[in-house]
């Protein structure tokens, strides 16, 4: 069984003997017959007095309200306490144990939440969204009321209906557990002899002396252990994790297989690391963490601990073996463990504290990004995700400061190129990372123990780009989701979809200002000739609105030809009806705009909803040197955050998937009269194979028993779209999603530690062969959230990194692009075995798809073309070197100038039949000779002409219509491999 499964079947079988776990189990709302039911699940009592009912009002409106309700008394285990309005404490005196002036309503972005000590630990609703009416006029009852939760999930919530009281008071389906009157372990058995931690480990997912699955959580036996102390865990960083501290056995048991290390909850005043101890306890199985409740600890003497380096055993079956096997022992994390950070140092939102979360192997991608969404591959993809998932935890609630555990983060500047040297991106790889080993929460957690530094973490293959590194074209196409830009708050003009109304906001006037710069910065390095721009205020197009401000301060950093034009239409002064809108901005130099229109989407009205999504924009634009035009839509599709009437019927794509299928739907059908060739962008917030994406493609990949459905009771304006009970969705648009060709392993957004894509540029089947290159350039999901403007680190560089959520996605366009014929360079015949150097990969018959070459130009770097098929035999390895030697003697041996480059092939290059040698430095005027080799073979000899550079020359010289190579290949080689 695994751990993961086991913790769950620990927390619903019964509580350990000495926990308790207070959470929400109720939230009654009908007028004024309000409540909020708590439930202690423990086998102890608790103290009520630290605990309180925090009332959220009105976050979506422009005066939002927070009250807080402390509570009082004591509740014993398996007791609930209900808080009520006057008015229902009236009708149920019996049930009410506490009267308080309670004035949710479920809509307004309303919520609710318990905190603890100060600090909110459940919560029913949403915090910081526009996600309404989620217990307006209901009866919300917890479906399985086993842990609290910081991330609600409407699925784990049943409406037992308006006005319906009857399960206030007791919470269904749950036994409580029986109290202990005596919750310490019983000192009357007499301790053993000194045992080896290991032995109290044991080489099982739990100790030897526990059977969780048949509630015993706590040996009988009481153990005498000794071992130094490694850290200390003096402050309660979330409800449930103990006070005491890690130890280890100063002579481990050489049993590979079991833990030589064990985290003692016990008092620590007095204790420090080093500390040789004595501790007297019985072992517990602590929600899948194996500890031990100490009656006693004895300081008698000092010791040291060196660091384990953690490493797999072949017999370790999957990787949670490997954790499960230093559980609460010392460990060092080396590069050789391959162990790759999957989010930053971000807010964790379900544990409402900043840390980081690495990965075995590679960053974790979300599994509806590789695979249907809950289709068995989808669900095998979550649990790799899970089996690999370490969490990187301070032994204090980390704030939005540096990490404790990397005090100089964000400090250091030594190129003084306006950029920290001290980050953690997405994808670096952790390298002497030491720490303790612990388990809470369904995951295992390394508390850092030694400062880690800009060494810390090694790049491999993720370096940062100040700008994105793209194929030259015609023509650049970007979308970049601001996150939220607006200025109304700050002197700029009054929100016209806010009634005017000036609009709050948590960010100051100085972080504003940084937020505006990083923008221009990232906007400026990302160059693109069309830009849609989402989450923009909607406050009109004058120079002091949001869009005006921003284009304003783009163009005064660039020359008069490079500068922005907003895309507007004659009368035009609201884009939509929600206070942000989508915004197209663009050069005059490189297009023209010859029209554009508003395009309202599809919302969701009913009784019981009302969901909005922004208006999309659809402009047209032409070219100073060609007669063909290009239609650009640019959208933003609801978010995953809202709430929707499906929501519980598709919790796979996250919320409103059927609203955002609808939008899919409507938008495809806006175009479908639209002559030319067109692309779709924007945040469409929804992952790769998820029903949005398949409405606006094709269905290729769904099955044929899945139904795509759009939303129930849609309105375009006041005219109905979709019906009281939705709609089948029979209709695919056909557009091509260039980036899983182009940037197939690229990714836009994390959540959680998934990395995916939410943002694309989808274009019309005409328009994909001229796309020669596309990227998701990675400057803000893969980045520490404390790096963006609204953080005191991030304030202090007003560069491209973290200036928003979301990655800008960004295109090339050559319009005399040669078409792409996707091919997979799966050799030999078997496709699950690995390309690795030495594998064979077969020719073509001639090469596939080479690009237009260009003469070289004196002194410019150039790419010479190398046509692999004139070797000898119909196979070349992967990683056989091709060497290229240019000289200007042509007809004798002496040579007054010469050239050579060399490049290692991989199976892509093979498969296609040729390759580009680079050459960094360029060539004078005249010819030369060419001998182009193959593992030491001459398979080509041949002259250039070096000839003068023009004007129009670009910096990246060579092939300048040649198309990506990742470009050219269909996705089966890129499956996923699964452990057996």
């Amino acid at each position: 069984m695994k751990k993961s499964i086991l913790a769950v079947a620990i927390s619903l079988a019964a509580a350990p003997v000495v926990q308790a776990n207070v959470l929400i189990t109720e939230v009654v709302e009908n007028g004024n017959d309000k409540a909020v039911e708590i439930y202690n699940n423990g086998s102890v009592s608790v103290d009520l007095s630290q605990y309180s009912i925090v009332q959220y009002n009105n976050q979506t409106g422009s005066n939002p309200l927070t009250t807080e309700f402390p509570l009082a008394g004591n509740l014993g285990a398996g007791e609930v306490y209900v808080v009520a309005h006057s008015q229902l404490a009236g009708k149920l005196p019996a049930v009410v144990d506490q009267v308080e002036a309670l004035a949710f309503n479920g809509k307004g972005g309303d919520a609710v939440a318990l905190a603890k000590n100060g600090v909110n630990i459940d919560l029913v609703g949403h915090l910081g969204t526009s996600a309404t009416d989620v217990f307006e006029d209901s009866s919300l009852q917890r479906i399985s009321p086993s842990m609290p939760s910081m991330s609600f999930e409407a699925s784990e919530w049943k409406n037992a209906g308006d006005g319906n009281y009857e399960g206030l008071g007791s919470v269904d389906g749950v036994t409580p557990p029986t109290p202990d009157p005596d919750p310490t372990p019983d000192p009357d058995p007499e301790p053993s002899p000194a045992s080896l931690i290991g032995e109290l480990q044991g080489s099982s997912w739990a100790s030897p002396y526990t059977d969780p699955l048949n509630g015993k959580f706590v040996s009988d036996e009481v153990f005498t252990v000794v071992g130094v102390i490694t850290a200390i865990q003096s402050t309660e960083i979330a409800q449930g994790e103990r006070i005491g501290f890690f130890m280890q056995d100063e002579t481990p048991d050489n049993d590979a297989q079991t833990s030589d290390g064990i985290f003692v909850v016990a008092d620590v005043t007095g204790l420090k690391v080093g500390d040789k101890v004595e501790v007297m306890g019985p072992v517990e199985e602590y929600f899948g963490w194996t500890q031990i409740p100490a009656n006693e600890v004895k300081t008698i003497g000092t010791g040291s601990i060196t660091a384990t380096d953690f490493t797999e055993l072949s017999s370790d079956k999957e990787f949670d073996f490997t954790l499960e096997r230093h559980e609460g022992m010392l460990i060092n994390i080396n590069s050789m463990l391959d162990m790759r950070v999957s989010r930053s140092y971000s807010l964790d939102e379900e544990a409402q504290r900043y840390n980081m979360v690495l990965s075995r192997g590679q960053a974790s991608v979300h599994p509806n990004q590789s695979f249907f969404p809950a289709s068995d591959d989808a669900a095998k993809a979550a649990d790799c995700n899970e089996d690999f998932r370490v969490v990187v935890e301070s032994f204090d609630k980390d704030t939005s400061g540096a990490p404790a555990w990397y005090p100089d983060f964000a400090k250091s500047d030594a190129d003084q190129n306006g950029s920290t040297d001290d980050y953690i991106r997405v994808g670096d790889r952790a390298n002497q990372l030491q720490g303790v080993l612990g388990y809470s929460y369904s995951d295992y957690r390394l508390y850092v123990t030694e400062p880690a530094h800009n060494g810390t973490f090694v790049a491999n293959g993720n370096s940062r780009q100040y700008k994105p590194s793209l194929k030259s074209g015609d023509i650049k196409l970007a979308t970049f989701n601001t996150g939220g830009y607006l200025n109304s708050p700050f002197g700029g003009e009054a929100n016209l979809a806010n009634d005017g109304m000036l609009i709050e906001t948590t960010v100051d006037t100085a972080q504003f200002e940084v937020q505006t710069s990083k923008l221009v910065s990232a906007l400026i390095a990302l160059d693109a000739d069309v830009v849609g721009l989402m989450e923009v205020e909607n406050n009109g197009l004058s120079a002091s609105s949001a869009i005006g401000q921003l284009v304003s301060e783009l163009n005064k950093n660039l020359d008069e030809a490079n500068h922005y034009h907003i895309a507007s239409a004659q009368g035009l002064e609201q884009f939509g009806e929600l206070t942000s809108a989508n915004y197209l901005i663009f050069k005059a130099s490189k297009v023209g705009l010859e029209s554009l229109k508003v395009v309202e989407m599809p919302k969701q009205v009913s009784s019981e909803k009302l969901a909005a999504q922004a208006a999309s924009l659809i402009a047209t634009f032409n070219f100073k040197d060609r007669d063909e035009t290009l239609t650009v839509a640019v959208s933003d599709f609801v978010d995953r955050q809202q709430s929707c009437l499906e929501n519980s019927s598709n919790a796979k794509q996250g919320q409103c998937a059927e609203l955002r299928v609808s939008a899919a739907d409507y938008l495809g059908q806006q175009l479908q009269d639209v002559s030319g060739e067109k692309v779709i962008l924007g945040s469409f917030n929804a992952y790769l194979n998820e029903d949005p994406i398949s409405v606006l493609t094709n269905r290729d990949d769904v099955p044929e028993t899945h139904e795509i459905k759009a939303a129930s009771f849609t309105f375009i304006d006041d005219e109905p779209l979709h019906g009281e009970n939705g709609k089948v969705i029979d209709t695919f648009y056909g557009y091509e999603n260039v980036l899983a060709i182009l940037d197939s392993k690229g990714y836009n957004t994390v959540n959680r530690d998934g990395q995916g894509s939410f943002d694309y540029i989808l274009t019309s089947p005409g328009l994909k062969s001229l796309v020669v290159d596309a990227k998701q350039w990675n400057i803000n999901a893969g980045e520490a959230s404390v790096l963006a403007y609204d953080h005191s680190l991030g304030q202090q560089y007003q560069d491209v990194y973290r200036a928003a959520v979301h990655d800008p996605v960004v295109i090339s366009i050559a319009f005399d692009g040669k078409p792409l014929e996707p091919i997979d360079p799966i050799y030999p015949i078997d496709p699950d075995q690995p390309i690795v150097p030495g594998t064979p990969v077969k020719l073509p018959f001639e090469p596939i798809n080479e690009p237009r070459i260009p003469a070289p130009s004196v002194g410019k770097s150039f790419k010479y073309f190398v046509d692999l098929t004139q070797a000898n035999g119909t196979h070349l390895k992967v990683g056989d070197e091709v060497s290229v030697s240019i000289s200007d003697a042509i007809s004798t041996y002496v040579a007054t100038s010469s050239r050579v480059a060399k490049d290692s092939l991989d199976a892509y290059e093979i498969a296609l039949g040729w390759t580009e040698v680079s050459f960094s430095e360029g060539l004078e005027l005249g010819e030369y000779s060419v001998r182009t080799t193959i593992a030491g073979e001459v398979i080509q000899s041949d002259r250039i002409n070096v000839v003068e550079a023009t004007k129009d020359d670009s910096e990246d010289a060579g092939s300048t219509g040649g198309i990506g190579l990742l470009a050219l290949f269909g996705l089966g080689f890129l499956r996923r491999k699964f452990k057996a």
